[in-house]
């Protein structure tokens, strides 16, 4: 009796070896990791070019009186522009999500931008010409960014920053510490799509008049196109 019940579990081993053994690899209950996907978000400088739409009351004249006095202060809507930027994306620790998933630093150490804008000539004037006038704007961006990469080298960026920004509008110049800017990008190895809304105001005042303050809305929509490295 002894004899058979080993026989019978002997049997038993091999017949389960060999079946496991026979079986295709998606089949076996073994404890074997998937693949994971390649890390394929990295760190990297990055440079953009793109224009700049005007939004909200930046798209509309304001209008500013001077202390009370009878002279009034216009800030001439602002038309279609052209943005510059230049930065780094650093990522902080590892990917998770088995590398699809990637969180860090966007900065941007260089931002440039302008808005062309018209006035009319006074009634009367033997001109047809209308008076020029341009914003200008420079500063730096800096905040976090959440990226997904779904599939091979296609990026989806995510961000928001907070954007430190001097202006300058027809002898007057202005300053914000705390401008906001939210963004969506997609990127495809080197080539990266980049769409901006940046809103706040700014503190306009004479180099000789430190206590006019104008605050002008700024606020734009900006569609870019450019290179990571």
């Amino acid at each position: 009796m002894k004899n058979f019940f080993l026989t019978l579990v002997c049997f038993t081993i091999v017949s389960t070896l060999s079946y496991s053994q026979e079986q295709p690899p998606q089949q076996q209950q073994v404890q074997s990791r998937q693949p994971t996907h390649q890390n394929h978000i990295k760190s990297g400088f990055y440079i953009k070019l793109g224009g700049s739409f005007p939004m909200g009351e930046f798209a509309n004249q304001q209008l500013y009186n001077d202390q009370g006095k009878t002279d009034t202060i216009a800030f001439n809507r602002g038309k279609f522009g052209g943005v510059f930027e230049l930065g780094y994306i650093i990522y902080l620790g590892p990917a998770f999500a088995k590398n699809h998933l990637r969180a860090g630093l966007d900065a941007t150490f260089l931002a440039m931008s302008f808005n062309p804008s018209d006035q009319n000539l006074a009634s009367g004037s033997s001109s047809t010409k209308k008076l020029q006038y341009w914003y200008y704007f420079a500063g730096q961006k800096f905040g976090p960014i959440f990226t997904i990469n779904p599939v091979d080298y296609l990026m989806i960026d995510l961000s928001y920053k907070i954007n430190a920004t001097a202006a300058w509008f027809n002898n007057m110049w202005g300053m914000n510490l705390a401008l906001n800017e939210v963004s969506f990008g997609i990127r495809y190895r080197v080539i990266m799509f980049g769409f901006q809304y940046n809103w706040g105001k700014v503190n306009y005042t004479y180099n000789n008049d430190n206590s006019l303050k104008c605050l002008v809305d700024n606020s734009t929509y900006r569609v870019l196109i450019g290179f990571k490295f």
